[in-house]
């Protein structure tokens, strides 16, 4: 009888064992899908946020758009040489509005 209640012990044993490694195995495929869910959702957001920063315009065209323009007007411009009283009167000019800032 000692060995019937024995046995009976050591099955009803096991079938806990059994129950919570079941019980393991389910909330550990739980967790990894979770885990594997945030990951994709964590993913898809960045490379959302990645593409939506990327200028619609091609660069090389903004470049031709934007300075091509100033360098022609620069090009255009003629050197002329400023008169002694030019000269003067513009470092008169620079002297004085640096004496009022101060």
């Amino acid at each position: 009888m000692a060995d019937k209640k024995e046995s009976s012990l050591e099955a009803l044993k096991a079938g806990i064992d059994n129950r919570m490694k079941a019980r393991e195995t389910r909330r550990g495929f739980l967790k990894k899908a979770l885990f594997a869910g945030v990951a994709v959702t964590a993913t898809a957001t960045v490379a959302k946020k990645t593409v939506s920063m990327i200028p619609g315009e091609d660069p090389q065209e903004q470049y031709i758009k934007d300075v091509l323009p100033g360098d022609r007007a620069m090009a255009a411009r003629e050197y002329v040489v400023m008169s002694r009283e030019e000269k003067k009167a513009l470092v008169k000019t620079l002297v004085e509005d640096y004496k009022k800032e101060a």
